[in-house]
């Protein structure tokens, strides 16, 4: 039952690597012969499952033989591939060579394989007595099981003569794990097939072929499509970490666990056991002290990625481009131990420009090119060079790929994108080690990317050089951000309701903002609401937050998921504490419906002309930033328009601000100040309630005042 088990339990991985391969491995040296051994060890995989059934009562034990040779003869096949692989990957050989490769190697693998199958120098018989196959080999068996070992054995010298050989790291990473899970599972599958079998009429152990099998097909697979090193001095570390514990505590605890209990059986089985559950925990706790102490010093490569995400989500935006870059560069120089550092950013022409090279990398890269597509369309946030030179995604644009690397001086690129364009470009250069950038710089730079997004749109929109010589004061510019954010609003206009705002900073610095997007003829989105903060940064990250919004809206069709993301991006990407107070909304004129969620705006109220008053309809809201899942607490809801009513937000601005006596403007009032002018349009509500406010506190605004009203009118148009 065990081969069946195997036999069948594997077929689905080798199918998955099969598909696996020929998706994604288009253009790379070895993918169809990869893509061959994965299909042949399927083929073989399902012919021993098969084997087992066949063998029971009721079937003819000739077609049982008959699967079984084919079985053996997808071996041959599955070795010769092998061999013909490594020819032909990571790189290929000279055309001469692998030509001669494959004429030595069919002849062999169509003599080999036919005698394999249809004669009795293999298997003579296979059947099964009770729950386990029992064969009887064929007079040149072994010869069989041998020289399939001795193919495997060329190609995985081959393969390690290659490995020596390659001058590219990531090449000679790849040959040196083709060889060694081709050995390994070679090795599995000649030990159950051949090094154990007992001869004729005996159980051989080749019940875990199927297992050296996958192994095999895995680890061909794996080799064949990794672009990037490993970091093998943290594996070394972490493995040498765990052979410590294992040595210091594991060994010791578990030896004195068995004196213990062997002791104290004799005594009493209760006494046994209790000792023995003591020992344990006293083993959990040195092997605690013993991690904590020194396991967490030799696991990993340091942990410089956290520390590098705090240093980027701290710098100041308001220091000055120059200022932002310096730090950029000093923070990344320090943890990724390089010189070489270039900034390419978009520049609304056409071209992604270099606009920071310390150390003289220049490019321009021209939006449109094959290059700038490939880019867009792929939709990775890094590549790397190793990868650029050997993975089948580049193989279209690798000249022009490479090159951009030499003109940048890099070995990494971090690809910012803003929506599906391209913002911005982040070349990182060569390790003054010599070292190339491993798997775990690679997850470094995904963590940091966020970071570095919210650093490339300030230098796309806020730093350019032409506006920071014409702006010498952080509250000039703001003012300027806060006027950019407004005027890109999609105006409601409708005939059936009748739309006004206003979004006035206390200061010309903060984040309020407020936002429409239309979707359709009847349909528009909705946000408005508190960016946390004050000055530069904050208004800033009111116009990053605005922006991925939009993005998010194109791609984004469910309401909540939105809103959900919107959140992720802010705990993930603005700086720490950063929070979102406001609400989003979906307006449907056909349906006279308005869909929200309120995260956390201190007013929303409806005003009913059936009551005359206004009502409180905000509910409960969870704010955006403080949480990592916001989606439990999202409580989506719908508000019926019916003709002559009147929707109103508005932000903790207006409710808050206080006269000489400390008192609040608060709800009443806006709610009073607003149903006085109900006859008015919504434009003059909207200034005429700021004028109350502004009254109110005697011409003092502490904080920034965002406050929307829609009239719906009285009858419905169509």
């Amino acid at each position: 039952m065990g081969l069946t088990i195997i036999a069948f339990i594997s077929l689905p991985g080798f199918i998955a690597l099969f598909i696996l391969t020929m998706r994604r491995g288009r253009g790379s040296p070895g993918r169809g012969i990869v893509a061959a051994i994965s299909a042949a060890l399927a083929a073989y995989s399902l012919l021993q499952g098969l084997v087992f059934i066949l063998t029971g009562a009721g079937f003819r034990q000739n077609d049982a033989l008959l699967l079984e040779r084919l079985s053996g003869s997808l071996i041959v096949a599955t070795h010769i591939f092998l061999f013909l692989l490594a020819f032909d990957f990571p790189t290929p050989l000279h055309p001469y060579l692998r030509r001669l490769a494959w004429v030595v190697a069919v002849p062999v693998a169509l003599t080999a394989a036919y005698d394999a199958a249809f004669s009795f120098d293999y298997i003579v018989s296979v059947y099964r007595p009770w729950t386990t196959i029992f064969r009887i080999e064929g007079r040149y068996y072994n010869i069989f099981v041998f020289g399939d070992a001795l193919i495997a054995a060329i190609a995985v010298a081959i393969f390690g003569i290659r490995a020596l050989a390659a001058k590219n790291r990531v090449q000679r990473q790849k040959a040196a794990l083709a060889a060694a899970f081709i050995l390994a599972g070679c090795a599995l599958i000649f030990i159950s097939t051949g090094l154990l079998s007992t001869g004729q009429a005996k159980r051989p152990s080749y019940v875990f072929a199927p297992a050296g099998a996958l192994l095999l097909a895995i680890g061909v697979a794996f080799a064949f499509r990794i672009s990037r090193l490993f970091d093998w001095r943290a594996i070394g570390k972490t493995i040498t970490g765990y052979a410590a514990l294992f040595a210091v505590v594991g060994l010791p605890m578990g030896l004195a666990t068995a004196g213990l209990a062997a002791l104290a059986d004799d005594v009493s089985p209760v006494m046994a056991a209790i000792l023995s559950v003591l020992a344990f925990v006293g083993a959990c706790l040195l092997g605690k002290l013993f991690f904590d102490r020194f396991f967490a010093r030799l696991s990993a490569r340091g942990d410089y990625r956290e520390r590098l995400e705090s240093d980027l989500a701290r710098i100041d935006l308001a220091q000055g481009r120059d200022a932002v870059l310096a730090e950029v560069y000093g923070h990344l120089a320090r943890d990724l131990d390089f010189k070489d550092l270039c900034v390419l950013i978009d520049d609304d022409q056409g071209f992604l420009r270099t606009v920071y090279a310390p150390t003289g990398g220049r490019a321009t890269v021209e939006r449109g090119s094959q290059l700038s597509e490939l880019l867009e369309k792929s939709g990775s946030n890094v590549i790397l060079k190793s990868e650029a030179e050997s993975a089948a995604d580049y193989s279209a644009v690798r000249s022009e790929l490479l090159e951009l690397f030499e003109a940048l001086k890099a070995e990494a690129l971090i690809v910012v994108f803003e929506g599906r364009r391209t913002m911005g470009l982040f070349a990182l250069g060569a390790r003054s080690t010599g070292a190339e950038y491993t798997s775990y710089d690679y997850d470094t730079f995904k963590a940091i990317y966020g970071k570095l997004f919210v650093i490339a749109y300030y230098l796309k929109n806020i730093a350019r050089e032409s506006i920071m010589t014409t702006v010498d004061r952080e509250i000039a510019l703001s003012d300027q951000i806060i006027r950019f954010a407004l005027e890109k609003v999609d105006r409601i206009e409708h005939p059936k309701a009748d739309a006004a705002w206003l979004a006035k900073s206390a200061r010309s610095l903060g984040g309020d903002f407020i936002d429409f997007v239309r979707l359709s003829q009847d349909r528009w989105f909705f946000v408005m609401g508190d960016v946390s903060g004050k000055g530069l940064s904050a208004s800033m990250n009111m116009l990053i937050l605005k922006s991925m919004i939009r993005t998010f809206l194109r791609v984004e069709k469910d309401f909540v998921s939105l809103v959900a993301r919107v959140n992720s991006f802010i705990k993930e990407n603005l700086p720490k504490g950063t929070f979102f107070a406001g609400v989003f909304g979906y307006l449907d004129f056909s349906k006279d419906a308005f869909y929200y969620i309120n995260c956390g705006v201190p007013e929303l109220m409806l005003y009913t002309p059936s009551f005359d008053t206004f009502i409180d309809v905000q509910g409960e809201g969870r704010i955006l930033g403080f949480v990592k899942d916001v989606r439990p607490y999202l409580k989506p809801r719908k508000l019926a328009l019916a003709p002559g009513s009147a929707l109103v937000a508005a932000t903790d601005g207006m409710l808050d601000s206080e006269n000489l006596r400390g008192e609040r403007f608060g709800k009443e009032r806006l709610a009073r100040s607003i149903h006085e002018r109900l006859s008015l349009s919504s434009a003059e509500i909207v200034a005429g309630s700021l004028e109350d406010m502004l009254t109110f506190t005697d011409r003092r605004q502490e904080d920034d005042v965002t406050l929307f009203v829609m009239k719906l009118n009285p009858r419905s148009v169509t």
